[in-house]
């Protein structure tokens, strides 16, 4: 029959900060401590005697628990002090014996015990890790081991001779326990869900414990810590006529405490502090073992579950081999956990990159769509689905701003390359040096400011697609090597020695006529021939119909949008202006009218906002679709005396100021190049 409550209590071993010991004293006998194997604790240290101390319940005048030196040779210190003869024992006291340091408590909750690390660092002179097993023969003494998880990994503790069955005889090691946690390891690694992997885990605990009742709890809320009380059990093993129970609250609130460790208790009957009552009210549980699971992703570590296992009165205790069990099979449930919460994640964030994926694609799909249901539109859409599946150069013409760069994405996007890379590159945009740099790359030290290599255009379109926009700007040494490249011939990065070879589709992008260029030495007729495998003519706006207010009605519904606007639409007379204009910066020019309308048009309280025809600022030089009468015009009436060149300075003067100096939109109005415009401008500030 347990002890009264009151007479309950402790002794707590600590040693360091690495693992404690508690053992459970009762009235009806007496704890010797010491060296020889007949004590109920045994100290193994040369510095202990054979019976080196003793703690006992006082049943004279002063009832209460006493501690004792036996005339041991290194004596005994009770709270620093050196004892000469029996004295009692308070809350909190701290003993000295042989080098080990222990407290007297009656509450193993006491924070400070959970927190308290020895003082006494004489203890490990002469000790080992394997010395610090402590053989209990008292049938009154609990024996509870806590200790870290990766000390028992590395070491597996041997079993103790002293341990009985319940026949009487020696328990031999446990065969088969090293195969049955790798076939476990290899059957969690094969899960496919955390359910999956504690069934397997209690599965192999059963199978090696064969009297133990089993719970595990894991996935358990953070606020637990806080005293929230513990949800139940994920997973229970239960034996026939046997029934699990949760531990309590004394040992959870142990479990759930920070940098908690893993517990073996045994001889529980009726300590109310260490298991829960059966429905008749008893506490019939033999030992313990309670293994938390550490979250080592959380910031401080916390513990997020644990592993529960009991025997009843009438089954053998649990011995340290088992905790070690225990113990290893919680690591390698806790690596499949959070290899599985990884897999999740990985998948949850493959879904969310395949999501975004489809949502750029389709943004992307939008904007390579060629709108238009004219005539020449519809062969080139025609001519796109033709030459897509193949791998051969394509050659774009037509007016800037046309879109062909759009037809490029297109043909891309239609092809087998379609996974992989697009990449433009303007080559009226940098000199030759530079654009040499951009197509090829240089190494690091090729050229001043070149502090790092860098990978060329070829390289990172590698697989994919190369558009070269405005190829006949190029210079004639620079299309020679570009030759090579197109031929097959690997490359070498400009200042580099390193051959490097790329599998690219060119699509070759002008609005000159290079076969003039050719003629006239100024393109290379082998290039030309190598670029011009097929060649796709993209037309003007002007020659597209109705296109042109299909397209002003999707510009003013995709700006709309993003600029957070009510969609807008136009009028019957803005549908009329828009016709009426030749458009000579096609539908780029297009799209920039229709953007500044979007912008400018007043937010009026209208059912449906109208663009109208006079929020459309177009070029006045070429409404109608004609040039100025020079005749008709008061302002310019000389300018048949002048050359052409200083007309189109002054032209290109007179649309800067119309624009306010806005360079990007006058080269759209004058439909050419930013680049182009900055050319001419500099040549006019030199006066040529």
């Amino acid at each position: 029959m347990a002890a009264p409550p009151d007479l309950h209590a402790y002794l707590v071993l600590h040693r360091g900060s690495r693992w404690t010991d508690v053992y459970r004293l009762s009235p009806a006998d007496e704890v010797v401590m010491g060296r020889a194997s007949t004590n109920q604790i045994i100290l193994r240290s040369g510095r202990a005697s054979r019976r080196h101390a003793r703690v006992f319940w006082g049943h004279g005048q002063t009832p209460g628990w006493w501690v004792e030196d036996l005339a041991s040779r290194n004596g005994v210190q009770l709270n620093g002090q050196k004892i000469d003869s029996p004295q009692t024992l308070s809350e909190g006291d701290r003993l000295e014996i042989a080098g080990f340091e222990l407290r007297f408590t009656r509450d193993l909750a006491n924070g400070e015990l959970n927190s308290a690390e020895s003082p006494v660092d004489s203890w490990q002179d002469g000790v080992t890790e394997g010395d610090l097993s402590q053989i209990l023969e008292s049938s009154e003494c609990l024996d509870i081991v806590s200790r870290s998880s990766g000390d028992l990994t590395l070491k597996r503790p041997k079993r103790s001779p002293y341990d009985r069955s319940r026949a009487g005889d020696p328990i031999p090691p446990r065969a088969g326990t090293d195969r049955a946690l790798l076939q476990m390891a290899f059957a969690m690694g094969r899960a496919e869900s955390p359910d999956e992997a504690a069934e397997r885990l209690l599965e192999t605990i059963s199978e090696q414990i064969p009297a133990a009742e089993i719970g595990l709890y894991f996935d358990v809320p953070a606020e637990r810590g806080s005293g929230a009380r513990l949800p139940p059990p994920r997973r229970v093993h239960q034996r026939p006529g046997h029934r699990y129970r949760r531990p309590p609250e004394t040992l959870l609130e142990q479990a759930f405490a920070p940098n908690a460790s893993s517990i073996l208790a045994r001889n529980v009957l009726g300590d109310a502090t260490l298991a829960t009552e059966n429905t008749q009210g008893e506490i019939d549980v033999e030992s313990i073992i309670l293994v938390p699971l550490i979250n080592t992703e959380s910031t401080p570590h916390r513990t997020s579950g644990l592993i529960h296992v009991t025997t009843a009165a009438d089954d053998p205790s649990l011995t340290d081999e088992e905790l070690s069990l225990v113990v290893t099979a919680s690591e390698i449930f806790g690596e499949a956990i959070r290899s599985l919460q990884s897999q999740a994640n990985l998948r949850q964030d493959l879904l969310q990159t395949q999501q975004t994926v489809k949502r750029l694609r389709a943004q992307l799909t939008g904007r390579s769509a060629i709108l238009g249901r004219s005539d020449a539109i519809r062969e080139i859409q025609r001519q796109i689905v033709q030459v897509a599946g193949s791998g051969a150069a394509v050659l774009l013409r037509g007016e800037s701003g046309v879109g062909k760069e759009l037809v490029a994405s297109a043909i891309h996007h239609a092809s087998p390359r379609a996974d992989q890379p697009m990449v433009c590159l303007n080559c009226a945009a940098l000199s030759k040096d530079l654009l040499e740099s951009e197509l090829f790359g240089h190494e690091q030290g090729a050229f001043t400011g070149a502090t790092m290599q860098k990978k060329g255009k070829f390289e990172a379109a590698s697989g994919g697609t190369l558009m070269l926009d405005e190829i006949g700007e190029m210079n004639l040494d620079l299309q020679a090597k570009l030759l090579r490249v197109l031929e097959g011939h690997p490359f070498e990065r400009v200042g580099g020695h390193e051959s490097v070879k790329v599998d690219v589709r060119v699509i070759a992008a002008t609005h000159r006529d290079l076969q003039a260029m050719v003629q006239a030495g100024e393109f290379r007729q082998d290039l030309f021939y190598r670029l011009h495998v097929i060649e796709i003519v993209v037309p003007p706006l002007r020659q597209r119909g109705r296109d042109i207010v299909l397209l002003a009605e999707h510009f003013v519904k995709t700006l709309s949008k993003s600029m957070g606007r009510r969609e807008l639409v136009l009028s019957r007379a803005a549908i009329e202006k828009l016709m009426s204009y030749p458009w000579p910066g096609n539908v780029r020019e297009l799209r920039n009218v229709i953007e500044r309308a979007v912008v400018m048009t007043p937010h009026r309280d209208d059912e449906r906002p109208t663009i109208d025809a006079d929020d459309l600022l177009l070029a006045p030089t070429r409404i109608a679709g004609n040039l100025p009468s020079i005749d008709h015009d008061p302002v310019n009436s000389n300018r048949a005396s002048i050359s052409l060149a200083e007309l189109e300075r002054q032209h290109i003067v007179g649309v800067l100021k119309q624009t306010g100096g806005n360079k990007s939109q006058a080269s759209t109005i004058l439909g050419i190049e930013r680049s182009t415009l900055d050319r001419k401008l500099k040549r006019y500030a030199k006066g040529d």
